[in-house]
Parts: structure tokens; sequence; C-alpha cells
């Protein structure tokens, strides 16, 4: 049995070691027959977006005799066959520019670009060309390249290739964003992305040298922000069907590696963990976990892609996410599907500010939602139909909220959820207060935030420790509305049930607590909440109001 490639994503390497490989190669047919001279290809990390780049670029270089790596791999039946081996390549990829400064990315970058002109066959390149362009390759290895100089690298030295070696140049720029999603977390997007638009552009934009150009990343980064005035650009985002399958494995891959491991039985289970993204026509595997799984099956299922994962980002889209965006992200955990608008193009201006397409948008291309459906509307917009994909994704969630669960010292959400499982209104109220004032530091969040934090963490936290034995659904319709919160037992002899609604002080409120729980209590009621629990013979309910300021709670708590 042949080694699975963990952590390799060069498509050289992985043929010339015999790993195991899924054949990907008619991605180059694609590339080669889309209408687009410049492409973008948004998609998850770790599937598959660099190994399927490095093997673009070893298809097309003229530089060496690769065609061998392509035996018995499909591509060899395609009439684009012909190109392989005809045009010089430009291949970088940005996937480790992740520094704390602009300055220091900026220095990356320059060594990066320092790294590729080394691996090039300088006697030969120089023995072509003029004084002036054999500076302006030196001043990359004696490291006296200015900024400037730097973002017009790409259009001039696609230049000094075309003329060196008589074709067009293949451009490859691989994860394009990630040094501008570490810009955004840092706190020097502006300069960043300034940066990034005039180097894309030098390549990219009116560039003569041009034969094709690709770019991947997770995120389609606003036009106006990265790619102005780029008017040739093709975006295929994970909305499209244009190698839909090419990213990740669908599931007759999977099937196959499976029998070719001897595993064919757990079908079922990988499915579960690793299956549910909808790329364009494509349903696929997060290849990442499944090539895990396979090379350790004794282990059994593992959330692979997860670990790998800086879920901070997560953390922060979901805190400073509104309290209506709150309340439907809840409703994911427990299977829902969320129909909502989203916004293809990322503004990270509008991810600061919670806009809730920015957010789902975000979330979407990053892979810890898929689209299951889409419909148009009357306006001609499009809204989709959001869930989490799989086992995996979820445990995302369960991560997030046991950490900011845990952060209470004296109370812990159990003794809240004793209380309100046994319908010990005092306790419940008790317990709930206590929490508040120990879980969170006024210096952890900001008032804005503090009172959907707290209504997240709490509702989610419910779900994650309930869910084995209760139904809980955030935001369900049920009556007249929606209740915040609706839980009630899987057991349907179990009589119990429970409706919570909560309320968020604003500053310009003049109530006090007990009357916006009272407020709340109210719209339990008048709202007619409590019917989809009688509709189940749920005899003995809990109804709560609750009201949040600060740190502070008020109740208002009934049952019968």
């Amino acid at each position: 049995m042949r080694k699975f490639p963990i952590g390799i994503s060069d498509f050289k390497e992985v043929i010339q070691e015999n790993y195991y490989y899924v054949d990907k190669s008619l991605f180059i047919e694609e590339i080669i027959n889309s209408s687009g001279k410049s492409i973008l290809i948004p998609r998850p990390r770790r599937f598959g977006k660099t190994i399927n780049m490095s093997m673009l670029k070893v298809f097309f270089d003229i530089t060496e005799k690769n065609e061998w790596l392509f035996d018995g791999l499909k591509i060899k039946e395609s009439d684009t066959w012909v190109q392989q081996g005809k045009h010089p390549v430009i291949f970088l990829t940005f996937k480790d520019i992740k520094e704390m400064t602009f300055e220091e990315s900026v220095e990356k970058i320059t060594e990066l670009v320092k790294e590729y002109i080394k691996t090039c066959d300088l006697n030969f390149i120089k023995s072509k060309i003029d004084k002036n362009d054999q500076d302006y390759i030196d001043k990359f290895l004696n490291g006296k390249i200015s900024k400037v100089e730097l973002s017009l690298f790409l259009k001039y030295f696609s230049h000094i290739l075309e003329k060196v070696y008589g074709n067009k140049v293949v451009l490859l720029i691989d994860e394009y964003d990630s040094c501008i999603i570490k810009a955004w977390s840092e706190g020097y997007h502006n300069e960043m992305v300034s940066f990034m638009r005039n180097f894309l552009s030098g390549g990219f934009k009116d560039n003569a040298a041009l034969h094709k150009g690709v770019i991947t990343g997770i995120l389609r980064v606003a036009k106006e922000s990265i790619f102005s005035g780029l008017n040739n650009l093709k975006v295929y985002s994970v909305l499209n069907n244009f190698a839909s399958d090419k990213f990740g494995i669908t599931e007759n891959e999977v099937k196959q590696i499976l029998i070719d491991i001897g595993e064919e039985d757990n079908f079922e289970e990988v499915k579960y963990w690793y299956n549910g993204y909808n790329f364009g026509k494509s349903q696929v595997y997060n290849p990442w976990s499944v090539i895990n799984y396979a090379d350790d099956v004794e282990s059994g299922p593992q959330p692979y892609w997860v670990n790998t994962s800086a879920n901070e980002l997560i953390e922060v889209l979901l805190t400073n996410a509104n309290a209506d965006l709150e309340k439907k992200l809840t409703g994911l955990i427990d299977g829902q599907v969320m129909v909502s608008e989203i916004e293809e193009t990322t503004i990270f201006k509008d991810l600061d500010e919670g806009h809730e397409k920015t957010v789902l948008g975000l979330l979407l291309f990053n892979g810890y939602l898929t689209a299951v459906n889409r419909n148009q509307k009357d306006d001609g917009f499009f809204e989709y139909g959001l869930k989490i994909p799989n086992r995996e994704v979820q445990m995302v969630y369960s991560q997030m909220l046991e950490r900011l669960l845990n952060k209470a010292t004296n109370v812990n959400s159990s003794e809240i959820l004793t209380a309100l499982l046994e319908q010990d209104a005092d306790a419940f109220e008790y317990y709930l207060s206590q929490y508040l004032m120990n879980a969170f530091s006024y210096h952890d969040v900001s008032p804005k935030s503090f009172p959907e934090r707290v209504y997240h963490a709490f509702v989610l936290g419910l779900m994650a420790h309930l869910s084995n034995r209760f139904i809980v659904k955030s935001n369900p319709e049920t009556g007249l509305g929606r209740a915040d919160l609706l839980i009630y037992p899987k057991d349907t002899n179990d009589p119990r049930g429970w409706i919570l609604e909560f309320k968020a002080k604003k500053p310009y409120q003049k109530q006090t607590l007990e009357e916006m729980a009272k407020e709340a209590m109210q719209q339990i009621h008048d709202s007619k909440y409590i019917t989809t629990l009688q509709e189940l013979n749920k005899t003995e309910i809990m109804l709560v109001g609750a009201a949040f300021d600060g740190k502070e709670v008020g109740c208002v708590i009934e049952k019968f």
C-alpha cells in the first residue's frame, strides 16, 4: 500500500515518491479551456489548492522535462496535453506570509521572490537579457530591492522570461490572501492591501507577457480593494460549477480509498465526519481529514481539519455578530438550515461591524458552512440555505463554547443547567447571575458585544451539554413567531419542556431589568410560543424571561 502524502503539497514530490494520489489532473484542462485569462479560485484551507497549483507549474514549465510525471493520469488523454512544457512559469505561494507587522511581511515577500529567482537558470537567463534586466535580478539577490521595485516583480520578470524563452508566461499565485487576513488581525490591513494591489495588478492587469494566470486563496477580497481594474479576472468560488470536483475528494474517490486500504465497511462513519461540502454541482469530502483518517484508521475518526485551524477568527466573528445573526447561527448547532443572502466578496470593514451577509460569506468560503440550495428572490438577489457540513466542523463550535463557558471561576455551567432541568426557578436565577459575575471580565469584552456574547455562550453551551438527551432549538418557529430557545426531552414520555426569551438592555432604554424580563415573558404568552410544547404533550413547562445589562440579570419565571 502506498503512503499517504500527509503534509506534502508538492505534486512532483507526491508522484516521484509514489505517494497515494487522487487524480485531479483534468483541473489543467479546465484552466486551459476557461475563457478567463486570469482566474481566481477561492477554496477552504487544506482542500488541495497548493498541490493543484504545483501540478499546473510542472505541467506548463518549459524549463524541465516533466511529461513522465503525468503517466497514467487523465490529462494525457486530453486535447490540451499539447500545451505541456510550453511556457515559462512564475509560481509563488504566500501561505507562510503571516508576519506581525507590514515591514516584516514585505521583507518575507522579498525573500520569497529571491528564493524563486534562485531556482531559475540564471546563467542562461542572463545570457539572453540586457544589463538593465541583469541589474534588476541582482538587486534581489543582493538584498537591495526597494518596495516599489518589489511590487513590480510579476510584470517585470514575466517580460524577462518571455524574452528569454520566446513564449508567454503562466503566473501562479497561491494563497494570495494569507498575508491580507493576517494584516487584518494585526492592524496593518490598509498597507498590505495597497501593496498587494500593486503587486498583483502588475502581473495580471494589461500584462502583454501573460499567457494564463491563476490565483488561489480562501477569500474573494473585494475588487475595489485588491483587483481594481482587473476586468479580465474570472472568479470561480465554491458556488460555481468550474472545477467543482477538483478541490476536495468526491464520494466515489473516498470509496476507492477505503477499498484500497481494506476499510470499505467504515464508509458511513467517514461520510458522517468528513462529507457535506457542496462546491457547485459537486459534493465533496474534506481531503485533509480523509487522508489522515486513511493513514491511521486504528485511531478512528478525528477532527483533523479542525485541529489545524486558528479558530480564533470564528470566535471574533461570532462575538461581534449582532443579536439577530447570533440567533440564526445558534440554530445551526442542532442541524437547522439557515436561509440568508451572503456577500461573496469580503470587505473587512463589514466583518469588523458584524454585517450578516459578510460574516456568513466568510464562514461559507472558509468551510465552516456549506450551501445546500439557492433561490432567486424577486429583487434578483440569491438566498442560500446554509448549514454546518459535518460532525468535524460542528466540533469547532463546541470547542469554542467550551473555552467561553470555562471562564467561570465560582460557578460553572453545570449548576445553571441542573437548576434549569430541575425547573428550580430560584436556583436558576441565582446561578445565572453568579455565572455572569464570574465568567467574563469587563476587560475581556466591549459593552457593545457583551450581551450578545453572554447570550451566545449561554445558549450554545446549553446545546453543547444537552444535545445527547434533549432537543434544543434556537430561534425556532412556534406559535405566532420565533422563540429564542425551545428545549424538550428526546424521551417522549418525559413531560418537561422549557421556553426561554432573552432581552439585552440598550444604553438609551430606561426600563428596569425586571420590567424588561416581564416584557420577555409577555412576548412568550402573546406569541403563543408554548404551542409546540403543548402539541408534544408536554405538561410540566418552565417559561423564562431574562434581561441582561452588563453583568446584571433579571428573570421572570413561570411554571405550569
